[in-house]
């Protein structure tokens, strides 16, 4: 009996939990006892013959060339192979003096027609790959087309079975939002944001742990702010987005800029936040005999030094000095409850629509620009990509003047937060102690030991309300100050979340 390798395949590893294997290797098996042949070796493989590569399939032409066998069985031709690159081994074998066999097909591959008719039906096999292909990414692209993304959904997201638009996963998708939430804030790099999420319960796929390439995937994914990235091209999805485009850019902008490795081991309270009164220089920050000391490291300047127990101690008495006192709440409230009856957000409204209309026309002229030849492709496919950004957010903020108004609970928020600053940020966790100093204090200085924080923007014009002035002159509003500080105390009473006070749009000049 001539010794002959058995050689079954199916495309996909779902196909080979199902029937055809084995049905190939009865149908093998079959057609060597009919014809005295002897099967000493099977090679089973679960890959695509379309393309070449196929690793159990070199393993076996190998073992062929090595005289390891006389001959091989495979069930059909298109089970060896639906590319030419592997069909010409079959006259690599030959030369070799392997006799190869069809066992559905009964082909004597010795003869010029059996050999002919072995060749048309690669042709056919190879044609039906091509055609399978195409239709396939038809079918892709045209769920593209209809905002459905094709493809495994992403952390945070959950499969609602094929042509549907994938839902937020109720578990996951929150604490996805979280990672964008705290990345935006500045206070994490990837390694400990990575590490926070693991201890707050986020999780993988397939429930493993998250690990930092998940958490970059994350981030660089514009699919969390409603688009969708195909093939490098951009394409709006119509599934629920779990962050806003300001958000999504603005983490793109922090990664950008974060071109060197950041330091994680020691993560000092005050790092980057304060500076030498004397030089102006960033005070490093040094554990020194179980303390920790923020010095200046400027040659011949050393004015700035303080221990951080004494640093926390002069913050915390600064922010008493810098809240608004419990007597001015009459006449602020008094004054802003009159702004909010006139915010002039029509105004804002017409000059956002007007943005709109002049991205739509830049996007038309840079069409026509490569249209003419202007422009290469991958330069009009990056200028799209930001112009298609950039109307998307407009669109959210338009969104926001008709979602968020501001209201009496906001009034009252407000006046919360900056009647109660220093208590807040004795209670709040570190993450949100350095939120509230980059926050509400500018010129955060150290000199001879002693720390100086002046009143931010928007804060100074509170109390300038309560003064008498009869303008705002920051640019922030109402509804934004207020969300954060509801996060705030949200974030004190369950001592776990990071409050971003970066969101700043505009405070009508009214009041």
């Amino acid at each position: 009996m001539k010794p002959c390798f058995g050689y079954i395949r199916v495309s996909t590893v779902r196909q080979g939990d199902g029937a055809s294997l084995e049905a190939q290797k009865d149908a093998i098996t079959g057609f060597a006892s009919q014809n005295n042949l002897q099967i000493i070796r099977w090679f089973e493989e679960k890959e695509t013959a379309s393309k070449t590569g196929r690793p159990i399939f070199g393993r076996m032409m190998k073992s062929l060339a090595q005289g390891e066998a006389e001959g091989l069985i495979v069930h059909k031709i298109d089970r060896w192979a639906r590319n030419y690159k592997d069909w010409a081994m079959v006259d690599e074998a030959a030369q070799i003096g392997v006799k190869v066999y069809s066992a559905a097909d009964s082909l004597d591959l010795d003869t010029r027609g059996g050999r002919l008719l072995a060749d048309i039906q690669m042709a056919l096999a190879a044609d039906y790959s091509r055609n399978l292909s195409l239709e396939v990414k038809k079918g892709i692209y045209g769920r593209i087309k209809q905002g459905v993304y094709p493809f495994r959904a992403p952390l945070g997201y959950l499969d609602t079975g094929g042509g549907n638009v994938k839902a937020i996963d109720p578990v996951k998708g929150p604490l996805v939002r979280k990672l964008f939430e705290l990345y935006g804030s500045g206070d994490y790099s990837i390694t400990s944001l990575t590490d926070e999420m693991r201890r707050r319960g986020l999780k993988g796929y397939g429930d493993r742990p998250v690990v930092r390439r998940n958490v970059e995937s994350v981030l660089r994914n514009p699919f969390y702010c409603g688009q969708m990235i195909v093939c490098g091209k951009l394409h709006p999805g119509a599934h629920e987005p779990l962050i806003t485009t300001e958000q999504y850019r603005r983490v793109g902008a922090i990664k950008a800029e974060r071109s060197n490795k950041k330091a994680t081991r020691h993560q000092m309270l005050f790092r980057g936040l304060v500076r030498c009164g004397g030089c102006q220089a960033a005070l490093t920050g040094e554990r020194q005999k179980a303390h920790v000391y923020y010095r200046c490291h400027t040659s011949g300047c050393r004015r700035g030094c303080i221990r951080e127990d004494r640093l926390l101690e002069q913050i915390t008495s600064t922010l008493k000095r810098l809240q608004v006192s419990k007597a001015d709440q009459v006449v602020i409230r008094r004054k802003i409850r009159r702004w909010l009856s006139n915010t002039g957000d029509d105004e804002i409204e017409k000059s956002i629509r007007l943005r709109v209309s002049d991205a739509r026309s830049r996007e038309e002229r840079l069409t026509d620009l490569l249209v003419d030849g202007a422009i290469e492709k991958s330069a009009y496919e990056l200028r799209r990509s930001n112009l298609t950004f950039e109307v998307q957010q407009l669109h959210e903020e338009l969104r926001l003047i008709e979602d968020k108004r501001a209201t009496e609970r906001d009034l009252e928020n407000l006046l919360s937060l900056v009647t109660d600053l220093a208590s807040l940020f004795e209670a709040s966790p570190p993450a949100q102690q350095r939120a509230i100093m980059r926050n509400c204090m500018v010129s955060r200085l150290v000199k001879d030991g002693r720390f100086e924080g002046l009143a931010a923007e928007w804060l100074s014009d509170l109390k300038d309300v309560a003064g008498g002035t009869e303008r705002f002159s920051a640019t922030t509003t109402v509804r934004a100050v207020c969300d954060e500080v509801a996060s705030a105390k949200n974030a004190v009473n369950k001592n776990n979340l990071s409050v971003s006070w970066k969101k700043r749009t505009n405070w009508s000049e009214r009041l």
